[in-house]
């Protein structure tokens, strides 16, 4: 298959969403020609760039890419290390942030509220000029912990927990992958009583208790790595094409 014909099949997914990203989202590197097996990672680093050689991908499709506003100026350093390694092995680079947090099928976000049965979820969190979060009810109240063993299981990850003062169980749910303890202003104007999300920041840990929000930090790489892996199945069962996660977990 063409690249280009690839990548205009992948942005058909994310046509009805429009964000005003800082990432430069798209086809960030042109280093191949023909597609016959494309690698999905996380991250854009030298450690996915030498996996995606290894196992013979010429595209790989990241969250995070290399590409950030107007921020590479001179290619050299680690930028330099990694643009040689994709085009001495011909690897093409495809970037997609906030759309794949914020899909509402094939997102983070929508992985993530599946995981941890959210009934009716609906969007929430503005950023970047739309929602990329979840809210929703749970079947029947729950304690952090019970939460957090289904994701340490289904992700797998190792939960950081953020109890409240006096916590009791949680029901009503906000879901924001990777860094998204900025979503605790908007939990407390929902009447939400827990948020899943990456990481929690200093800066939100006495907001969120003196909110009554409890949290859970799952992880910024392993929350993100959900996404990820729904498109490359959707990606599979449209195109037939051989797709390969690659792992590379940074224990954040």
């Amino acid at each position: 298959m063409h690249l280009h014909d690839f990548c205009a099949h992948l942005e058909t997914y994310f046509a009805d969403l429009h964000f005003d990203d800082c990432s430069n989202n798209g086809l960030q590197v042109e280093a191949s020609t023909e597609v016959t097996k494309v690698a999905f990672a996380v991250d854009a680093c030298l450690a996915t760039f030498q996996q995606a050689a290894a196992v013979g991908a010429e595209l790989l499709v990241v969250h995070h890419g290399l590409s950030w506003g107007s921020g590479v100026r001179r290619f050299k350093g680690c930028i330099g290390w990694r643009l040689a390694e994709l085009f001495r092995n011909g690897v093409s680079l495809y970037a997609c942030h906030l759309p794949f947090d914020a899909h509402p099928t094939l997102g983070n976000n929508a992985g993530l509220a599946a995981m941890l049965g959210l009934q009716d979820p609906q969007p929430f969190f503005q950023y970047g000029g739309g929602s990329i979060g979840l809210h929703g009810g749970l079947a029947a109240p729950t304690s952090l912990e019970a939460l957090a063993d289904i994701l340490n299981r289904e992700l797998p990850t190792t939960c950081r927990l953020f109890p409240i003062e006096k916590q009791g169980l949680v029901s009503r749910v906000g879901v924001v992958s990777g860094g998204g303890a900025d979503a605790i202003p908007e939990c407390q104007e929902l009447g939400l009583d827990c948020l899943v999300t990456g990481e929690m920041e200093h800066k939100f840990y006495h907001e969120a208790r003196e909110s009554g929000i409890a949290v859970i930090g799952g992880g910024h790489y392993a929350t993100e790595t959900v996404g990820v892996k729904l498109v490359m199945q959707r990606i599979q069962a449209d195109l037939g094409l051989e797709c390969v996660f690659l792992d590379a977990p940074t224990g954040m």
